[in-house]
């Protein structure tokens, strides 16, 4: 059985690839957006300042797309004075793959993750862990209001800092409808945000088995009257899978 995922591929290591493999499904990944690393030389200058090293209490990082500019970003920094400093500083993610990417790259003190499932929730655990103060948000040029307005009404000192900007890719439909054209009703399509899935919401008549990431693209379909199949728990590989093969055993025990 194949699932579609309507994600760009996380290299050097792709979770969602790795566990549908593992269980002889065929995952396919269909990128609709394309991520593009921006004000490198900036967060370098600022990761490598006394001000942030000093002065901040905590790294704020999100996305996937964020933390593979700021692996490149490090990659540069080996042989800097401070390199421990930077990684040793507490670092906030959401959903465990961010955390384990964190934990690859070196950083020793990683919180959130497989705590925090969503902004809303880290942004209680940081306003529950700190003191309001200064903190850096790595994030991406769309994202959610949730994590800077919570710690702003809390006090906290936050800077954002852009490390990636996203676009809708042009050939969505073409390469979209290539590949549905070779799959069955059995297949499963997966959204992982409401980012360049309009493109394609026209042409969704070929699937019955519809998963979303999460509730805010859930929300985001619902709104355009399209019903999902199953809902993430959690923004990770491992809750998706549960979900599909929840679903798929609850139809073959009624059928």
């Amino acid at each position: 059985m194949k699932v579609i995922l309507l994600k760009n591929k996380t290299t050097p290591s792709d979770p969602y690839d790795r566990i549908f493999q593992q269980h002889n499904y065929e995952p396919i990944f269909l990128p609709l957006l394309r991520h593009t690393p921006v004000n490198e030389q900036i967060i370098l200058s600022f990761l490598t300042s006394d001000d942030f090293l000093d002065n901040y209490e905590a790294l704020i990082i999100t996305s996937q797309r964020s933390i593979e500019t700021l692996g490149q970003i490090l990659a540069k920094l080996h042989s800097f004075g401070r390199f421990n400093d930077i990684l040793s500083k507490p670092s906030y993610t959401v959903g465990p793959a961010t955390a384990h990417v964190m934990r690859q790259l070196g950083f020793t003190d990683v919180r959130g993750g497989d705590d925090a499932g969503n902004g809303q929730i880290l942004a209680d655990i940081i306003k529950k862990e700190l003191r309001a103060g200064r903190v850096l948000f790595l994030t991406g040029q769309i994202r959610k209001d949730t994590i800077p307005r919570e710690l702003k009404l809390a006090g906290f000192d936050l800077k954002e800092l852009v490390s990636y900007r996203t676009e809708p890719l042009t050939d969505i439909v073409d390469r979209y409808t290539k590949i549905v054209s070779r799959l069955n009703k059995n297949d499963w399509l997966v959204f992982f945000s409401p980012q360049g899935t309009r493109y394609i919401l026209d042409h969704l008549d070929h699937f019955s088995r519809l998963a979303t990431i999460g509730p805010t693209t859930q929300t985001f379909l619902a709104r355009r009257g399209i019903g999902v199949d199953v809902v993430a728990k959690k923004p990770c590989a491992e809750s998706l899978y549960q979900a599909i093969v929840g679903d798929e055993l609850s139809h073959s025990q009624m059928s």
